[in-house]
């Protein structure tokens, strides 16, 4: 990805020094450029066009790379009661007949994510100053796949638990954010981090996407309205336990916003 910003960068750079003719109007689709940013979304490439010297509309592509946030989360209880069985039906009783059962206390378990991820743009923006200012609001929106982040983590204990006790098969649960996760019988821990997948867009800034000489740069902020955040596991989605105290890292990380920030630098160039 390195080596393509780069590339990238240098042929926007050399295609510069071959003019510096200006654009004294735009136009309708008279001219056309392309950009490479980055920012929060990611690593970004795109093309746009103006539709007079007030408007211009652009479509962009979003690489996100893989940032791999870690953090530790609570077992549900701290603890398992293990019934002992002497086979699938029949459990170990005291001298009472009553069940015998095996406590174990658990501790932590450090659960991973992935924010790895692609998303696709369009955008209007709009110029209220025409070529006198290069100020620019604009409106649109993202779409992209509905996995934000992946959730991994693995827990050598209560892989340990299963193996000791073959026919326990109660579900052993880590309490993330307000969600419980089950852990299956090897110890692992998988989920993922959904919103919706058309996620509409406002933001400002400073800057042409069609530069009006051959090389610009372009600021903007904006945000990026997301939804709710919802925890899935195996494809169904989690219903959230208001037991839970969500005091735990990954709670940090799970964040509770509804928009997602952008911050975006981008260089822009004139290819016609």
């Amino acid at each position: 990805m390195r080596k393509l910003f780069f590339v990238c960068a240098m042929a926007v750079v050399s295609i510069g020094q071959l003019s510096a003719q200006k654009v004294d109007d735009f136009g309708v689709f008279k001219h056309f450029g392309a950009t490479l940013g980055v920012g929060t979304e990611g690593i970004s490439i795109g093309v746009a066009a103006p539709v007079t010297n007030y408007l211009e509309i652009s479509m962009g592509i979003n690489f996100m790379p893989a940032i791999k946030p870690s953090g530790d989360v609570n077992i549900k209880g701290g603890s398992v009661n293990v019934p002992q069985m002497v086979n699938a039906t029949t459990p170990v009783l005291d001298a009472n007949n009553r069940p015998v059962y095996r406590t174990y206390t658990l501790d932590k378990v450090n659960i991973k994510g992935n924010t790895a991820r692609t998303t696709l743009d369009f955008k209007v923006s709009a110029y209220p100053f025409g070529l006198r200012n290069a100020f620019f609001v604009a409106a649109g929106f993202s779409f992209g796949g509905k996995k934000i982040a992946k959730l991994e983590g693995y827990s050598a204990a209560i892989a340990n638990i299963y193996a000791e006790n073959p026919y326990f098969t109660d579900l052993i649960d880590v309490e993330v954010d307000k969600y419980n996760i089950a852990v299956d019988r090897n110890g692992n821990v998988r989920g993922d981090v959904r919103v919706n997948a058309f996620r509409p867009y406002l933001g400002l800034g400073y800057g042409r996407l069609v530069p009006k000489g051959r090389v610009g740069f372009r600021f903007e902020l904006g945000c990026q309205f997301m939804g709710k955040m919802r925890v899935y596991q195996n494809g169904q989605e989690l219903l959230i336990d208001n037991t839970i105290n969500a005091s735990d890292d990954i709670s940090k990380i799970i964040d509770k916003w509804r928009v997602y920030p952008v911050m975006k630098f981008m260089l822009t160039t004139r290819i016609l």
